[in-house]
């Protein structure tokens, strides 16, 4: 691994002069209201930053003791719309006794300073070990527990601009194993990476996608709109897209529009043409709200995709499970995780049906349902891959 100058090792943290911060018989210590903040500069694109820590918290509690990356342009904080609350993408200190911390972050585009901040808000915190570093490689990344992955959300959209080459690229750097992309279809027949059925969110401009051809969509701005550092970015083609995932590795979670069926089906006959041509059967997932569409789907594929069966606050019974195992060997249901009920964790068990979750920026949320059997988290910020907490 590839260390940089900006380091900091245990020794070199103790030696602060931090009127929050004591340092004795080998303890370093943060008392309550402190807060500690390690400058990192410079960083640069794509670069990950690690923290390790042998750390305690005294009330052992959630919401307490948060350690976040603050993103800077030279002296200028970035403020990206997604970061307006201090708490977004942060990790924390919690439970009883010393515990091993490892945890990552990206550095992002347009970031040439980064600052590693620890806050403790009605706890203490001991450290016996603590250091930070960025490196330019990322570490060995190994899933955290038994097969439990994290999943990006339409790229790292916590950090870029959703369904756009910069989000994808930067999902990648930051160690994602999968990531979600959706679709839908031009005036000319072709398939662009947009959430939507419209432009209007994410774009300088309005109407229904299926208004518009692909030369003419490329007309419009699809970052700006996150930021006006990435003003100019296209909408990308789902041929670049999976052109991408394919070369680098990135396995491609397809979100199925519940309209590609019908005098839209060809979208789909699309969509399987371009998996085949990258050759990515066997490397592909495909989900979609849709009974129908992921039926149609699963005849023409089968076994060549992984197919998820999403749903939001929707009472899934036995029959939707037998109908989702006919359609392959590789199934799961992903539901909003905030619909997540014991009942339905039961029988998705019972089922032996594995059970993902969207869309999810709870760092307390992730751990306590990884203990529940979730294995599959999409989010906007965290890959816990090869972190320990």
């Amino acid at each position: 691994m590839k260390y940089l100058r900006c380091a900091y090792e245990f020794e070199d943290i103790a030696a602060f002069r931090e009127t929050a911060l004591t340092f004795a018989d080998g303890i370093l210590t943060l008392a309550d209201g402190g807060t500690l903040e390690l400058p990192l500069e410079p960083v640069h694109y794509g670069e990950c930053v690690i923290i390790n820590a042998l750390a305690m918290s005294s009330s052992g509690g959630w919401g307490q003791a948060y350690i976040s990356l603050r993103l800077f342009r030279g002296r200028t904080p970035l403020d990206f719309p997604t970061l307006a609350d201090e708490t977004a993408g942060s990790y924390q200190f919690f439970g009883t006794g010393m515990r091993d911390y490892r945890y990552r972050f990206v550095i992002p585009q347009f970031c040439t300073r980064a600052v590693v901040t620890i806050r403790a808000r009605g706890t203490t915190l001991t450290f016996r070990h603590l250091e930070t570093y960025a490196c330019k490689e990322q570490p060995d990344i190994l899933p955290i527990v038994g097969g439990t992955k994290f999943v990006a959300h339409l790229g790292m959209i916590g950090l870029a601009p959703r369904n756009t080459m910069a989000a994808f690229t930067l999902a990648k750097r930051a160690g994602y194993r999968e990531c979600v992309t959706n679709m839908n279809g031009t005036k000319d027949g072709k398939l662009v990476a947009l959430h939507n059925d419209t432009i209007d969110d994410t774009a300088n401009g309005t109407g229904s996608v299926y208004d518009y051809t692909l030369d003419e969509l490329r007309q419009f701005d699809f970052g700006g709109k996150f930021h006006p550092l990435y003003s100019g970015e296209p909408i990308p083609t789902l041929d670049e897209v999976l052109g991408f995932m394919a070369h680098s590795g990135l396995r491609p979670v397809l979100r199925l529009s519940s309209n590609f069926t019908g005098d839209k089906h060809a979208y789909l006959e699309t969509l399987y043409d371009l998996v085949r041509q990258k050759g990515l059967f066997g490397h592909c997932t495909a989900k979609g709200f849709s009974r129908i569409v992921l039926t149609e789907l699963s005849q023409m594929a089968g076994d060549r995709f992984r197919y998820g069966y999403c749903g939001a606050n929707k009472d899934f019974t036995q029959e939707d499970c037998n109908w989702l195992k006919s359609l392959s060997r590789d199934v799961y249901l992903d539901v909003n995780y905030k619909s997540l009920t014991p009942e339905l964790i039961a029988l998705a068990q019972k089922n032996d049906i594995a059970l993902e979750v969207w869309i999810i920026n709870d760092f307390q949320r992730i751990v306590e349902l990884t203990g529940m059997g979730v294995t599959g988290f999409t989010t906007d910020f965290y890959n816990l891959d090869g972190c320990i907490f």
